[in-house]
């Protein structure tokens, strides 16, 4: 088997509205669009030339919230979202993934059965940006799934970043005169 090496870089402090995704060679390949929130979000994987090549979007917002995994508008599978103490786990429907990493860190790792599919890991780049790295372990791995799965758990990761900024200091929002 042939590793391959991705990144997806976040562009801004948020995660928000474009993120581009490298290869090892830091060549851009893909586009994500788009983010979650308060009310249910989206992600959208665009090819480098704008072309679609799906999107994960978010059906259930409340306790347990559920992600629809979609490949040129054909569902591919759902993403669970099931928190532990110390480590996230999810569990990825119809493609019979497991993930199970840390929000905290940003680091996970996703499988099927005992083949591992992909490991992601945090990275700050030469330029400063900071993001992720995804590892796959066999280059063949279809990369639409990949790529929306880690751009899925890399945004609870901002958004979890973003909750403890606001709760340890809830005045950094707050206009002065």
């Amino acid at each position: 088997m042939i590793m391959a090496i991705y990144y997806l870089l976040n562009q801004n402090p948020n995660g928000v509205n474009s993120q581009f995704i490298f290869d090892q060679n830091y060549q851009s390949i893909m586009i994500l669009t788009g983010q979650f929130g308060f009310s249910q979000g989206s992600l959208n994987l665009l090819s480098i030339n704008g072309d679609y090549l799906g999107r994960v979007i978010q059906i259930k917002q409340k306790f347990s919230p559920i992600y629809q995994l979609e490949k040129e508008h054909q569902p591919i599978g759902q993403m669970h979202k099931l928190t532990g103490v110390w480590h996230q786990f999810t569990f990825i429907s119809q493609l019979n993934w497991a993930t199970i990493g840390s929000i905290a860190t940003n680091s996970y790792q996703t499988a099927h059965g005992v083949h591992n599919i992909f490991t992601v890991q945090p990275i700050i780049n030469k330029k400063g940006l900071d993001g992720i790295m995804i590892t796959l372990e066999d280059e063949q791995q279809d990369l639409v799934p990949v790529f929306l799965v880690a751009a899925t758990l890399n945004q609870w990761s901002l958004i979890a970043q973003r909750k403890n900024r606001l709760k340890f200091n809830r005045f950094n929002m707050m206009a002065t005169n």
